[in-house]
């Protein structure tokens, strides 16, 4: 495994990062053969290799987190015992599924919340990590999320979701290659920026990778798959955005529109500032995951009620 590569496609759902993953496909970047398979979501694909996918949820468990959970981590949580098995089966399946593959991807959704896990655990390994991340208008976010899951989809509970899978760890990339991919410009003009995702991570492009690129531009990419698009006006001037998320997604922003580097200071100093003002904000976080736990509790509750009461009760309960 040592002098290999591992690009982990970041961002949170209904990012495109399912987009982006076959993107690097089309640049030659190896992602396994054993995929997810498509579900309503994403009736093309997710590019997920179904075993680390199946590892990652269990790395997410093992750190105490759902994939709505928008609570802050104690850095305690990434020596666990339990934590450490999945590290040692994660290193296992990249042995036995990526052997042999200079440059390999991986996508997960809630790898933005893992980065300490992949960060401590490749250059163990001696693979060196890159990232592709995945950026998009967080109203468009919201507004697909909704379509998905009522619940999720609502502006408050999706401004929460993206701050916890966006702002705690994304300093984490400053020394490591890092292409910022803005979602909505992916689908306007494919191959631009796969040249920059190529550029960015040091991809080598051949007249093979570039006939797989023009497939992907015109077989692949649909433009209605853009149900909404909103501008960075639209985010600045939107109410119910908050304010700590408008200022992180319109940096990202930049990013993607390369006015801006993963190099220039001034980013990193208000990133800290935006970090420092989410940490605030830990106990209601908290208090937030504790509700929603209670709520799914209630609701399993109401719906096994019947079950555990017995059938001579259900008209009663019919009669309520």
């Amino acid at each position: 495994m040592a002098g290999q590569r591992a690009v982990l496609v970041l961002g949170p759902g209904r990012s495109g990062t399912s987009t982006l993953t076959r993107g690097l496909q089309a640049l030659g970047v190896f992602l396994g053969t054993s995929f997810r398979r498509p579900v309503r979501k994403n009736p093309r694909g997710n590019f997920e290799e179904r075993h680390l996918l199946d590892l990652s949820k269990k790395a997410r468990s093992a750190v105490g987190l759902r994939a709505e959970s928008v609570r802050l981590l104690d850095d305690s949580v990434w020596s666990s015992p339990e934590l450490e098995r999945c590290g040692r089966q994660v290193a296992a399946v990249i042995e036995r599924e990526f052997a042999g593959h200079p440059v390999w991807a991986f996508k997960y959704a809630g790898s933005g919340r893992l980065l300490p896990f992949w960060l401590d655990l490749l250059p163990r390994l001696g693979i060196e990590p890159a990232f592709a991340f995945a950026y998009r208008n967080p109203l468009s976010v919201a507004r697909s999320r909704a379509q998905l899951d009522r619940m999720r989809g609502r502006q408050e509970q999706n401004n929460l979701e993206w701050l916890a899978h966006v702002v705690p760890f994304f300093n984490l990339l400053a020394p490591y290659p890092t292409v910022v991919v803005d979602y909505d410009r992916m689908i306007a003009d494919p191959q631009s920026q796969l040249a920059r995702l190529a550029g960015g991570l040091g991809i080598e492009e051949t007249e093979q990778t570039r006939e797989s690129v023009a497939h992907f531009a015109t077989e692949f990419i649909r433009p209605d798959w853009r149900h909404s698009r909103f501008t960075d006006e639209d985010l600045a001037a939107d109410p119910e955005t908050q304010p700590l998320l408008r200022r992180a997604a319109l940096l990202l922003s930049r990013l993607a529109r390369d006015e801006i580097t993963m190099q220039d200071p001034g980013l990193w100093a208000e990133w800290e500032e935006i970090q420092r003002a989410h940490r605030e904000l830990a106990t209601v976080l908290n208090l937030v995951d504790r509700l929603q736990d209670d709520l799914r509790t209630a609701r399993w509750w109401d719906l096994s009620r019947p079950l555990k009461l017995g059938w001579n009760k259900m008209p009663l309960l019919r009669a309520r």
